[in-house]
């Protein structure tokens, strides 16, 4: 089978490295991949050389060849119904996608993240590929701007909408969609971690340093009872916008205590050296840093997001979930595991069974079915 998957880049996140991840697997299965993306910036994680990479410059304007009469036909007729001023901008964008999909000889098209799936959509309008599109947030939460209005109609063109849990699957089905829940495709740590040791103890965070994760409570609970623990550092790993403001928050509240890390494409190697993990999120489509924490026999300390969280992490077994937004709760949460080690243990010991409840080769089995489904149309 030829499959063609779709992101806009692979600089770094959740949804990125389920791609790449997908792509591999699916290569290694005998399948014919290509990524196309719409920049040339590297890929930050390893992609099979088997699977092609093809690079387009989204930014650009369309060539003749790319939006020719027939192609502006049909993606005029495609956005024929659909309301929003915005929607005929993207002509010439489309265009650039659909040439650049087609050129790929596809059987099946997989687009990742919410603008880029609408995109593709558009773009294959009456080509007859089958689009299966991913999202990778809890949609339920989460406004996409100006292309709100324009998702169910579009998702309902989609031979399926995959989405991580079963709370957000349902939400698009009722909106119309054909719609799949498949946890992400992640793969397990290495057989034997191995916990590097000295006279420090490491609450750890991987997180994109955004709004939405609300990092800066973590290190605000952690500060409220750092001097309780003097054993303890907090790490926080990731990157983005708010690096520097967390940075300034870090040093005013607890100096030497809390180490921005910055972006990590080893999680595992991190994780190797936690003894706590936590994660402030406001919005989870699945939790792949909790569930690469749990697979490691990390413990986890979680805000309440939804759904997806309340899956990965079971309170009480393997980790704790505090009520959102609840800073004292969190820093009550967090000292009870860092003053107890026999529950961290016990919670470790249970971790790992994250790995068998959300396994990678499952999730590979629900792909097979679905990509056999849309492809023989059965």
């Amino acid at each position: 089978m030829r499959i063609t998957l779709v992101i806009k880049n692979l600089r770094g996140g959740g949804a990125e490295r389920v791609c790449v991840n997908l792509a591999n697997a699916w290569a290694a299965r005998g399948h014919r991949l290509t990524i196309l993306t719409g920049s040339q910036e590297p890929s930050v994680y390893p992609i099979d050389a088997q699977v092609q990479r093809c690079d387009v410059d989204w930014r650009r304007w369309a060539t003749m060849t790319e939006l020719n009469r027939s192609s502006a036909s049909s993606l005029l007729r495609g956005l024929n119904g659909l309301h929003g001023r915005h929607l005929k901008r993207q002509v010439p964008l489309l265009a650039i996608l659909r040439h650049a999909i087609l050129k790929t000889s596809p059987d099946v098209v997989v687009a990742h993240l919410d603008i880029t799936n609408l995109r593709v959509i558009l773009a294959l309008h009456e080509t007859k590929l089958p689009v299966i599109v991913c999202e990778h947030t809890d949609s339920t939460k989460v406004r996409i701007g100006i292309w709100q209005g324009t998702r169910n109609a579009l998702y309902r063109r989609a031979a399926a909408v995959v989405a991580p849990h079963p709370a957000v699957a349902g939400w698009f089905e009722r909106r119309g969609a054909t719609a799949r829940a498949i946890p992400n495709v992640l793969i397990e740590p290495p057989t034997r971690i191995v916990r590097q040791s000295n006279n420090k103890r490491r609450l750890v965070t991987l997180a994109r340093l955004s709004a939405e994760r609300h990092t800066s409570m973590a290190i605000l609970a952690f500060a409220d009872i750092a001097a309780e623990f003097p054993d303890w550092d907090f790490e926080i790993n990731g990157d983005g916008r708010l690096y520097e403001s967390l940075q300034r928050l870090a040093d005013n509240v607890a100096p030497g205590r809390i180490h921005l890390r910055g972006f990590t494409d080893d999680p595992y190697a991190t994780l190797s050296a936690a003894d706590l993990f936590v994660s402030t999120s406001w919005v989870e489509g699945f939790g792949n840093a909790i569930w690469e924490a749990l697979a490691c026999g990390v413990p986890v300390v979680a805000m309440d997001s939804g759904a997806p969280v309340r899956s990965l992490v079971r309170d009480g077994v393997d980790g704790l979930i505090v009520r959102p937004f609840r800073r004292a709760a969190l820093a009550q949460a967090l000292g009870s595991l860092m003053r107890d080690d026999a529950k961290r243990r016990s919670f470790a010991a249970r971790a790992p069974e994250v790995v068998n409840r959300f396994s990678m080769e499952s999730a590979l089995q629900q792909w097979d079915e679905l990509l056999a489904e849309v492809v023989t149309g059965k």
